[in-house]
């Protein structure tokens, strides 16, 4: 599975240091276009990206999400924060892959 992040520079070299390629963006125009390019090339699976980038580009993300397509996007807190709450990892995974896990019914 291939990981992509793009965010400030600090998170996206944290997470290469964990295997996921990544493209650091300091302006709104530099996110769209990585954002663009990430979601054209097909070479990922997971695109994160962080929720200072998310508010940067929110036209661009709403409307590959409502696409349904691959790369399946999630937005993570970048390491200065400036985002949302964070959230659980169950959380993530169901604004990533759209399921819900529910604890009450096994």
């Amino acid at each position: 599975m291939a990981y992509h992040i793009i965010g400030d520079a600090d998170t996206v070299l944290g997470f290469r240091f964990a295997g996921a390629t990544g493209e650091v963006v300091e302006t709104a125009p530099e996110a769209a276009d990585a954002f663009r390019r990430a979601i054209r090339g097909h070479k990922t699976d997971i695109l994160l990206i962080t929720a200072t980038v998310e508010n940067m580009i929110p036209k661009e993300v709403t409307a590959h999400r409502l696409t349904g397509s691959a790369p399946y996007l999630v937005v993570v807190e970048g390491v200065w924060g400036g985002g949302k709450p964070r959230q659980s990892l169950e959380g993530l995974i169901s604004e990533a892959v759209g399921i819900r896990m529910d604890k009450d019914n096994p």
